[in-house]
């Protein structure tokens, strides 16, 4: 399957038929490039297009949005609901399949490059781009709008990544950056009461003292005649859809107000929806097992109170199907490998969850040591590493015994390690110390009893399985018996 990239430019026009229609020609006439939605809003004066394909089709395809945009865009008479730095306020790239990072990463930036070159436009960079830790928000960079941008361009600490320090005053500047998926998430209240949205945008969002991960803001919207509260949720990996809909709510709720309908800006991956199914459905009291991942969605959708969303549209896994092979186990964020694992519809080898529970125990170990005196540091960087070599496991085709052989030496050989150190802890570390004894020696257990299918009367095989068990007892007698437990 070929590798896809996917786009989602965020347009400071909502209004015009045709310049809406300008923009949706030129990127959906780029050959290897499929238009997935297009959202526009009047009252915002925003568009957003969300498209995909090969890579470099993609890049033309943003090239062909900001020709577009900056042709017909003029800031200095843009107004809407919407916070914007320009005409094209902010250019994602999302890797969606068989993209490699750093390449992605390079070409991102010669892009921003070229973009600043061929439209003279100040570019900053965002996300995983940012080259500054402090760009790494949007709304950080964002800060005072267009027309803040000609006294935020002549601070040296806001000098654009690209592009001239001067004001492009028709475009404005624009932000370019490579990020996981988000979500942009509205939704509509029973109230026109702008104060009652601002309120509760305030008590979600993480720079509020809220939920970490959301960014929120409210307006009101004359089209349905009611407040909308907006959420960026930057990290679906940590914040559910769920999670951050019923925290709205509750919000809503503690000042009289209440959820009617949602909707979805852009797209969202599938797995998102399947995991705020799984949530609702459970709390339902359905039974998780027997429902398909297609009900799993339908739940989510009904759930959430998305108004018209339609999968086909919004789940890149419905356009371009799922990633090949699929993504790395080793590359997955926690919250969605256990996710998979709780899934009975993954294809993953029960075995995974031994290579698991054999990371988890080197990774805390390694949290451990982290903070002990300076002659200990060998400990943690040989922590790291074994641990970076148990993660590569995850990827084995085959959970054969070499795998398992290679796997035993790192849990034992951490187990060692936690030995050695054991008798300079402190008095107040010995209980990590003696929890961590107890990870280790399940994860020598499992180890051990992962080899009862490749014994098969093999005496060597029974003879490697019986040593693991008796060095991890020996570990763990010597841990137990230092800490005088």
């Amino acid at each position: 399957m070929e590798p896809v990239l996917l786009c989602t430019p965020n347009i400071s026009e909502g209004r015009r038929e045709d310049v809406i229609r300008s923009l949706e020609e030129a990127i959906g006439s780029t050959p290897g490039v499929k238009i997935l939605c297009i959202d526009r809003s009047p009252s915002v004066n925003r568009t957003v297009i969300a498209f995909g394909g090969t890579p470099e089709s993609v890049f033309a395809a943003a090239r062909a949005t900001y020709e577009v945009a900056l042709k017909h865009i003029d800031m200095r008479q843009h107004q809407g609901l919407h916070p914007r730095l320009g005409a094209v306020d902010v250019c994602p790239f999302t890797p969606y399949r068989g993209i490699e990072k750093a390449w992605l990463l390079n070409r991102i930036e010669r892009f921003g490059q070229e973009i600043a070159d061929t439209f003279r436009l100040p570019v900053y960079l965002y996300a995983e781009s940012a080259r500054l830790p402090e760009r790494r928000k949007l709304p950080a960079i964002r800060k005072g709008g267009y027309e803040k941008l000609a006294e935020k361009l002549r601070d040296p600490v806001w000098a654009p990544d690209f592009g001239p320090i001067v004001l492009n005053a028709r475009a404005g500047a624009t932000v370019i950056g490579l990020r996981d998926f988000i979500a942009a998430f509205n939704l509509t209240l029973n109230t026109r009461s702008e104060s009652i949205g601002t309120r509760i945008a305030r008590q979600v969002r993480e720079s509020s003292g809220g939920i970490p991960h959301i960014q929120a803001i409210s307006w009101f919207l004359p089209e349905r005649g009611f407040v909308q509260v907006s959420l960026n949720i930057t990290n679906l990996r940590e914040v559910s859809l769920s999670r951050a809909f019923e925290a709205v709510e509750e919000a809503a709720r503690g000042v009289g107000a209440r959820i009617t309908e949602t909707e979805i800006v852009g797209i969202v991956p599938e797995w998102s929806l399947v995991e705020a199914g799984r949530y609702f459905a459970e709390k339902a009291g359905e039974t998780i097992e027997q429902l398909s991942q297609e009900e799993l969605v339908e739940i989510a959708i009904q759930s959430l109170m998305l108004r018209d969303f339609r999968p086909e549209e919004r789940c890149p896994e419905r356009v371009f199907g799922p990633i090949e092979g699929g993504q790395d186990l080793g590359e997955l964020p926690l919250r969605e490998l256990l996710w998979r694992l709780a899934d009975r519809q993954q294809p993953i080898p029960l075995e995974v969850t031994v290579i698991l529970q054999c990371a988890l125990a080197l990774s805390l170990a390694a949290r451990l040591v982290s903070g002990l005196p300076a002659r200990h540091a060998f400990a943690h960087t040989e922590y790291i590493q074994l641990l970076q070599d148990t993660l590569l496991l995850l990827n084995e085709q085959v959970m054969n015994a070499n795998v398992l052989r290679t796997l035993s030496k790192k849990i034992l050989r951490g187990f060692a390690l936690l030995r050695q150190i054991s008798e300079t802890l402190s008095a107040d570390q010995r209980e990590q110390i003696a929890l961590l004894g107890q990870l280790f020696n399940g994860a020598v257990e499992s180890v051990a009893a992962t080899f009862l299918p490749f014994l098969n009367g093999n005496p060597e095989m029974a003879q490697e399985r019986h040593d693991i068990e008796l060095q991890g007892r020996f570990f763990h007698e010597e841990i137990l018996k230092r800490l005088r437990i």
